[in-house]
């Protein structure tokens, strides 16, 4: 199995090592399917789950040509030659899996699931829907949760860490008093009460925190802090409240539902799988170019042509571009003509999530079933298993906030990391555990990324989303952290690299429409050819 350049491994024996198996890396990196100075119908930048959809949708659909003769006509689709850039050296954006000794390692993205429509329909399309597996499964023989408060520490059944969780968090997201089942009861809905989620967006995490702060224990706050900091990555301070209460509605305005949704079942085969066979299908139609390795530096739009421009110097021109590169890396591409100033704000100001994620193997199967919750934590707030590996050791994977916040970590100090994995661990076991390898990627340090999931600062999604959401010129923007609904999720990527796939298809159509009713008024058909003004 071929290596990428990204993510690292650390073992007892052999120390940190650089690059990491996977099957996502695409070996050659460049094929084209028409000399470079003709004009492709579409490029798509970025090979995410958005990208890859996006680029599926387009070599697959959209271009019809009008075959026969007499009296007999026909649409015969063909798709649109289609042009695929990434700068990395695989597919999968910010989700990803490495194999190594026959465990797949989710490095980005993760959990799918059946209340996720846009990726579930992937799912079985392309064959999978019997590749499910669950994660944090019971019978371990350290089969409880341990929450951390400070220096004190207590071990609960799962039961009751389900209802400790649920709770907090239902009282931290009940701020209409009815747990917003009336107030943002279609999750992906963009216009309901509009006053309400403009005045819920001015508010920080750490806002809503301080006005619940008396109905709760010390342990009680601690539980929710670390649910909070494992969603957005950041200090309490800088998160938005409205991202976590979009959460809490699409979990079904439950305490338990966003759990049983968004942690709990993933792909077997990994997420790199998935991202081979919907790469391999676009392939497959003899449609798409692909060039990976090729950071793209600038996209100039003349108006009835883009061209984009690699840092080599490569050029590609297209009718439409569609960008999918994450919120925090837009300011990074130079546009002609430049951004509006909404967007340029927006993409400066960027999402706040710098989450730590990180894999542990513990020798032996005892922490199968076992998780961790807490605060102020020594860099890492939350762990919980995900199997076992091949050779019987307990996987686990485990979140911590921004490293440059209070209480995080740089993912490069490995004696940091061990020590932050140990402090979950309850007391009396610290010294026995066995850490037998640590598999990571530093999404923060990460030139293509700049952080991982997306989670937005307060007042952002009320002055920008519908900015970034917008088109510039023939260039529209694709990345998961613009959707609505499942946003920042594989999901949301999914979803909309289908929708700018689709309003591609639907432009171009209407062009040509226009185009053959012009040719019309200057000519005839006959049998089904036109004679004149062609």
């Amino acid at each position: 199995m071929v290596s990428s350049s990204e993510g690292f491994t650390w073992t007892p024996s052999g120390g940190v090592r650089h690059g990491l198996p996977t099957i996502g890396v695409v070996v050659p990196p460049t094929h084209s399917i028409q000399p470079p100075t003709e004009t492709y119908d579409a490029i798509v930048i970025g090979s995410g789950y958005a990208g890859l959809v996006a680029s599926r949708d387009l070599a697959t659909q959209g271009k019809n040509h009008r075959v026969g003769g007499m009296n007999i006509l026909a649409d015969q689709q063909t798709g649109k030659k289609t042009l695929l850039i990434e700068a990395r050296d695989r597919l999968g954006g910010r989700t990803w899996h490495s194999t190594i000794n026959g465990f797949n390692y989710e490095l980005g993205g993760t959990w799918i699931h059946w209340h996720m429509p846009h990726i579930y329909r992937e799912v079985p399309l392309y064959g999978l829907h019997n590749d499910w597996i669950v994660t944090q499964n019971p019978g371990g023989k350290e089969d409880y949760c341990t929450i951390t408060t400070g220096t004190e520490q207590r071990n609960i059944s799962h039961a009751d860490e389900d209802e400790i969780a649920g709770r907090v968090f239902q009282i931290f997201c009940n701020v209409d008093g009815n747990n917003l089942k009336e107030t943002w009861k279609y999750a992906f809905g963009t216009n309901q009460a509009s006053e309400l989620m403009a005045k819920w967006d001015r508010l920080s995490c750490q806002d809503r925190l301080d006005e619940i702060h008396d109905q709760l224990t010390t342990e009680e706050v601690s539980v929710l802090e670390a649910q909070l900091l494992q969603m957005g990555g950041n200090s309490l301070a800088k998160m938005g409240l409205l991202d976590a209460l979009r959460w809490w509605s699409l979990g079904s305005n439950v305490p338990s539902g966003l759990n049983n949704i968004a942690l709990h079942t993933r792909l077997r085969s990994g997420n790199s799988a998935l991202h081979r066979r919907i790469f391999e299908h676009a392939v497959s139609t003899g449609n798409l170019s692909y060039a990976f390795e090729t950071p793209v530096q600038r996209i100039q739009d003349a108006g009835g042509v883009v061209v984009v421009t690699a840092r080599d110097g490569q050029q590609w021109k297209a009718k439409d571009v569609i960008c999918t590169v994450p919120l925090n890396v837009l300011s990074d591409l130079e546009f002609s003509p430049p951004l509006d100033a909404d967007k340029i704000e927006a993409a400066n100001e960027g999402s706040v999530n710098k989450c730590n994620k990180v894999h542990v193997d513990f020798n032996g199967p005892d922490y199968l079933s076992w998780s961790s919750v807490g605060t102020p934590g020594k860099g890492l707030v939350a762990a919980f298993g995900d199997h076992l590996t091949p050779a019987d050791n307990s996987h686990l994977v485990a979140f911590g906030p921004d490293p440059e916040s209070p209480g995080g970590i740089p993912l490069n100090d490995t004696e940091a990391l061990k020590t932050a994995l140990v402090h979950l661990l309850p007391k009396e076991k610290q010294n026995s555990v066995i850490i037998n390898r640590i598999v990571t990627h530093d999404w923060n340090n990460d030139e293509f990324a700049k952080g991982t999931w997306c989670y937005l600062p307060p007042s952002f999604t009320t002055k920008y989303l519908l900015a970034l959401q917008r088109s510039h010129g023939n260039v529209c923007f694709a990345s998961a952290d613009f959707s609505d609904g499942w946003r920042g999720w594989i999901d949301g990527a999914v979803q909309v690299g289908m929708q700018m796939a689709y309003q591609v298809i639907q432009k171009q159509l209407k062009t040509v429409v226009e185009v053959k009713e012009s040719k019309l008024t200057n000519g005839a058909l006959t049998n089904g050819v036109l004679t004149n003004g062609v």
